[in-house]
């Protein structure tokens, strides 16, 4: 038993090290072709193993990313996501980049969007003095909704 599992470590590292984006699930079905194994039965502990030994695994992407946007916080989250996937081979998408900004660095998308809309409507751009802004979030029907509105005016 000890045998093949050094034989499957083996593999795994020979794998990952030609094509270290492969899915677990991907070497997971490379082991059962190899192996003439179920892939169902294959734990992943080995292939994590290997992964965090040959330094391709997602929290070692994470502080890369990281360490990376501290060097440059407004760097593109396209350019950060292209690089920890060049040379990590981990998936990262644009909401775990965006995470991963330091505070200060942080744009607000929207900021000043209702103002900008008011605008366009003739509006203003001084609030009248006394005004109150609510904002709500919910679902239901829309006539539930303006019915709600419609009461807090007091009309």
């Amino acid at each position: 038993m000890e045998k093949s599992v050094a034989k499957i470590r083996g593999f795994v590292t020979d794998l990952l090290k030609k094509n270290k984006a492969l899915t677990e699930r991907e070497v997971k079905a490379a082991i059962g072709r190899a192996f003439k194994l179920n892939p169902k039965t294959i734990s992943a502990g080995v292939i994590r193993d290997v992964r965090k030994k040959l330094g391709i695994d997602r929290p070692g992407a994470i502080a890369f990313a990281k360490a990376l946007l501290d060097k440059n916080p407004v760097l593109e989250a396209k350019k950060v996501i292209e690089e920890v996937g060049t040379r990590f081979g981990v998936r990262l998408g644009a909401p775990d980049v965006s995470r991963l900004r330091p505070a200060g660095a942080r744009r607000r998308r929207g900021a000043g969007r209702a103002d900008r809309v008011s605008m366009r409507r003739g509006a203003t751009s001084g609030r009248k003095a006394g005004a109150i802004s609510v904002t709500y979030q919910g679902s239901g029907h829309p006539e539930d909704l303006a019915a709600f509105f419609r009461s807090l005016a007091g009309d």
